[in-house]
């Protein structure tokens, strides 16, 4: 992975190499820049990906994984801190060689070709606290 920071922006740019985990950079790199918190905007190629749609009845995730060449057509979330550690809430859509979509709650994704990203740092700390009403842990202010 490469990283390129602009001082003027706050923003990171990250560049991740075929094979690279992107869940996995992403947490790596908030615990070493020592992140407060921040948003994410990627696009990209996937080899790989693994997506989830949440059961508000069941109140679980319920994942697939797709393995096939992927366009990252956009995915966008946000950084938290929970229970010490930093935790990436992403979704987004992928498209197929057919052009149709998918599209989610990202898990894994694993890098195709490239892997381009936009981290914009926050100075206020991120947390996510449960919420009974959802079954989730909802983003806050820590």
């Amino acid at each position: 992975m490469q990283h390129f920071f602009d001082e003027a922006s706050a923003t990171h740019l990250l560049v991740l190499a075929k094979g690279e985990e992107l869940m996995t950079e992403l947490e790596d790199f908030a615990r070493r820049e020592d992140l407060a918190g921040g948003w994410v905007d990627i696009v990209g190629g996937a080899a790989a990906t693994t997506l989830g749609f949440y059961d508000p009845v069941a109140r679980e995730y319920r994942y697939t994984r797709f393995e096939e060449p992927l366009e990252i057509t956009g995915l966008h979330g946000d950084l938290a801190w929970v229970d010490s550690r930093p935790m990436w809430h992403v979704h987004g859509t992928f498209s197929r060689a057919d052009f149709s979509v998918l599209g989610g709650h990202v898990k894994e994704c694993l890098i195709g070709l490239t892997g381009e990203v936009m981290v914009t740092a926050r100075a206020n700390r991120l947390t996510r606290v449960y919420d009974e009403e959802t079954g989730l842990k909802l983003l806050a202010e820590a």
